[in-house]
């Protein structure tokens, strides 16, 4: 073999065996470092708003977000558990796979003088992801966390704890997989961004050359108050002028 590595009809057995011993080295450092992260799944829907408070937040019990067709669409973790038996918590996952039970949605429509809730869709993988958009995992080595794993944790055992596990395995998910932190998590301690560039097929790449941009919006927001992130389906002239309109400084 020569030393660049092509164009020889002679190889030394020893050099092929370190070449192939440091391959596999590579590759058991290639899964352990895997094992080692936890993923938070979102979407464009909301990374703006992630980008702009810089943490990965514990859920709500309410909280609405601007869809570029659908207008405001409203999400309540109260619709998930009562949030009894234990405090509202941040998620996370082991698996880079965009987690079943996300893709399964419920919507309702509300009306805004009586608040009367209608149920429009449900179930619907196809219109989970229309109105998810884009999806989005944003990595975690685990070490660099408060988040502990889901079946270690005192809810896990509990009526809700016991109600999420069963719908998960129902939706085909593992929910030992699971990590969770009754803290909001710092995004500046994310190591990756995936994210999927179809919205009805969401199969997530990895976008390392994304992750400086995403740490330098969070740092410009905590150093430069009143700074907004406009979501990513907003076109560049669509954010000026919304900027302009509402007198904020605005950042791509």
């Amino acid at each position: 073999m020569t030393a660049d590595g092509f164009g020889s009809d002679l190889f030394d057995s020893a050099n092929i065996r370190l070449v192939s011993e440091g391959s596999m080295g590579e590759a058991k450092r290639r899964r352990m470092a895997a094992k080692s992260m936890i993923y938070h799944h979102t979407s464009t829907l909301r990374t703006n708003l992630i980008w702009m408070s810089g943490v990965i937040e514990v859920e709500r019990r309410e909280s609405a977000v601007i869809h570029p067709k659908l207008g405001e669409i409203r999400s309540d973790a109260a619709l998930r558990r009562s949030m009894q038996d234990f405090p509202a918590l941040a998620w996370f996952t082991k698996q880079i796979l965009v987690p079943r039970c996300l893709l399964q949605s419920t919507v309702y429509g509300i009306d805004k003088i009586t608040g009367e809730r209608t149920l429009m869709f449900e179930d619907g993988r196809e219109v989970s992801n229309v109105v998810a958009l884009n999806r989005v995992a944003i990595g975690f080595p685990i070490q660099s966390t408060t988040a502990v794993p889901w079946p270690t944790y005192r809810g896990y055992n509990t009526p809700e704890g016991r109600e999420l596990n069963e719908s998960a395995r129902e939706a085909g998910d593992d929910p030992d997989d699971w990590y969770v932190s009754e803290t909001p998590v710092d995004v500046l301690l994310s190591t990756e961004i995936w994210s999927s560039p179809s919205i009805l097929n969401p199969k997530l790449k990895r976008v390392d050359r994304y992750l400086p941009d995403v740490h330098r919006m969070v740092r410009l927001c905590r150093e430069q108050a009143g700074v907004y992130i406009p979501p990513t389906w907003l076109t560049d002239d669509e954010a000026r002028k919304l900027a302009e309109r509402a007198n904020i400084p605005v950042l791509n």
